[in-house]
């Protein structure tokens, strides 16, 4: 059997479009003897980390990636229909080859948000990948991208053109990407099936020298996964499974296969299973750690770190709240800091106090506490509840 890896692979981080959870994803993936999965999700990185820990429980090499919404110009935020003008939004496939294409893959997803968000779509455009390329591998991705759909459309000066740019970007990390589903004899009506699409971009590969690659657009897990993904697609777009013209896929076909089922359905074109481990090969596995990330709250003159001035500031608010401290207090109150000390969440007390003082100061209404905080002596010195924590005997533990 043919060592193969999944390149494009769609989650339940693909919202409302994903339905394969990532933990059985991996199970499936380390049964079949894959070493490797990458995590392509629509627009965002959100499963990353769960992703890599997943894959690191069983030796698996974690390969992070994002399907990106590529559109002409991210700024552009009005259509005119009158116009004819409409949000002409591609797909585009990208894999972090080194930390430094990680770090470009998360500034691309985030400048995605941050500058490109239209409707639900967080979108990048080329200028921001000319400048956060390095260390990223690309593909030309599957029919919803920019150079199949320009073969589908009949414009195949134009397809040319276009991988000409990624060829010119990324030269031997740009990948010919291959698909075969179910379905896609006739794409939109065209009467462009997606075997055409495949041999025009094989035509590319030899003109160019560029290597080809299987994928399988995984959107579930199994087979018979095909009509829970069919509910949520209904969900997303607000219709009814009876409707007919309603968005769907068009078969049962987009799920994660075995290495023997992308063996069978690419027999004719073997060097395309072989280049994902070329890609496998090329691929240094990130080691994503979970760890507390919070901004930097600055500290007045006089403290030298972050446990020192919450311990300043949970006395002084006790001697409010308390009047005279009494040894009961005390204790509770470093028990309390020990504790917050060692888990390094001083500064997270110190963001929450802040911003909970600043609301009170502008007239925002403030509850007195809920949940866990309420159990929290050092919350309710620092007026972050206004519950006392030891009067009622509640558990700071909780």
């Amino acid at each position: 059997m043919p060592d193969f890896v999944h390149l494009h692979n769609h989650t339940q981080f693909s919202l409302l479009d994903g339905a394969t959870e990532i933990g059985a994803m991996m199970e499936k993936a380390h049964a079949d003897g894959q070493k490797g999965v990458a995590l392509t999700d629509h627009g965002n990185m959100f499963g990353a980390f769960k992703f890599v820990a997943e894959a690191n429980k069983r030796h698996i090499k974690p390969i992070v990636g994002c399907e990106f919404y590529l559109v002409p110009d991210r700024h552009q935020q009005s259509f005119l229909k009158s116009k004819g003008e409409k949000d002409e939004r591609y797909h585009q496939l990208m894999l972090a080859k080194n930390k430094t294409g990680y770090e470009n893959l998360s500034k691309l997803c985030s400048l995605g948000f941050i500058e490109g968000m239209y409707s639900k779509y967080p979108r990048i455009d080329k200028e921001l990948i000319v400048k956060h390329h390095e260390g990223i591998i690309a593909t030309s991705c599957c029919i919803g991208a920019e150079i199949p759909q320009a073969i589908v459309q009949g414009k195949l000066d134009k397809a040319e053109e276009l991988l000409r740019w990624w060829v010119d970007l990324l030269g031997e990390d740009f990948y010919i990407e291959l698909q075969r589903h179910r379905g896609m004899e006739d794409i939109d009506g065209t009467g462009v099936s997606q075997e055409d699409v495949n041999q025009v971009l094989l035509g590319f590969a030899k003109k160019y020298n560029l290597k080809v690659i299987a994928t399988n657009d995984a959107h579930y897990l199994e087979e018979d996964d095909w009509k829970a993904h069919d509910i949520l697609l209904c969900v997303n777009t607000n219709a009814k499974m009876d409707e007919e013209d309603r968005f769907k896929f068009p078969s049962s076909d987009f799920y994660f296969k075995s290495r023997e089922e992308m063996s069978r359905l690419f027999k004719d074109v073997p060097q395309a299973l072989d280049h994902t481990m070329e890609i496998f090969d090329k691929i240094e596995a990130p080691q994503l750690e979970r760890d507390i990330l919070l901004p930097n709250f600055p500290l007045p003159k006089g403290f030298s770190d972050q446990p020192g001035y919450l311990r300043h500031l949970v006395y002084e608010g006790a001697r409010i709240r308390y009047g005279e401290i009494s040894e009961l207090v005390r204790e509770r109150l470093d028990l309390e800091l020990n504790i917050i000390k060692n888990m390094g969440f001083d500064g997270y007390f110190l963001i929450v106090q802040d911003f909970i003082r600043a609301a009170r100061e502008m007239g925002v209404s403030v509850g007195p506490g809920r949940g866990s905080a309420a159990g929290s002596a050092v919350a309710y010195c620092l007026t972050i509840t206004n519950i006392d924590p030891i009067k009622y005997n509640l558990l700071f533990e909780r």
